[in-house]
């Protein structure tokens, strides 16, 4: 015989709130004083004129090239370093998968 079950859920209704809108804030203006605008000039004073000769400008052009220089050669030792491992690691990965097939298959004895 099946036991009785008793519903421990309320048979009374839950009332919901609801969302109600808000009006909008009234806006108010306030009004504003006129005040004089004072208009300030500054004198604009030229910087003094630069004492660099040509061959200061020439001098740091090739200075920078040859930090340029430099940091791109570090640049193609890395790309190298990177090429040659990826190319072991290759290598050893298909060395791998046809030892792996050949012994998984048997592909010499058939």
């Amino acid at each position: 015989m099946p036991a009785k079950t008793t519903s421990t859920q309320s048979t009374k209704s839950i009332k919901r709130s609801t969302r109600r809108r808000k009006s909008p804030a009234k806006l108010t203006t306030i009004p504003s004083k006129s005040e004089a605008v004072v208009v300030k000039e500054v004198t604009k004073v030229a910087p003094p004129a630069p004492k660099l000769t040509f061959e200061d400008f020439l001098e740091d052009f090739q200075s920078r090239v040859k930090v340029h220089n430099y940091e791109f050669n570090l640049f193609v030792k890395d790309v190298q370093k990177g090429y040659t491992i990826v190319l072991d690691f290759s290598r050893k990965t298909v060395s791998y998968v046809k030892d792996s097939y050949e012994r998984a298959f048997d592909s010499k004895t058939a």
